[in-house]
């Protein structure tokens, strides 16, 4: 025999769950997929032609941002890597500023995630390029 009072109970916090499941799905929907993990690929300018392999670290930092971590190389035997935080844009966008110091400047990246690859472009000093990786399973 059913017990009446949770009947009730069992109508009420339903469609609170329901509610709060697909607002959380929303959310994610409109946000765009986390970047954080690790991605791997290619950065190319668009000023000189030049082109070099990427790598990227990126971690969740619990307050709406990620802490990434960028390595590669220039003309192919030059190591670079450089920290900084990617900020949320909307929509699955992040930009990134960062000063590189007296020769490069700074740095200004854009950045779109889905759920395999991210895609975005860069500006520094007088170069502007792009960037495509693809995450590392």
């Amino acid at each position: 025999m059913p017990i009446p009072h949770l009947r009730n109970r069992a109508r009420f916090v339903l469609p609170i769950v329901f509610a709060a499941w697909v607002l959380t799905d929303l959310r994610q929907t409109a946000c765009g997929q986390s970047p954080a993990g690790r991605w791997r690929g290619e950065w190319t300018s668009q000023s000189t032609g030049h082109h070099g392999p990427m790598r990227a670290n990126i971690r969740d930092q619990h307050d709406g941002t990620y802490s990434a971590r960028f390595s590669g190389r220039f003309f192919a035997v030059i190591p670079f890597t450089y920290r900084v935080d990617l900020v949320p844009t909307g929509w699955g966008g992040f930009k990134a500023e960062k000063q590189l110091g007296p020769i490069i400047g700074g740095y200004r990246m854009q950045t779109q995630f889905g759920p395999e690859a991210m895609s975005g472009s860069f500006q520094a000093a007088k170069d502007v390029g792009a960037v495509n990786m693809a995450r590392v399973r």
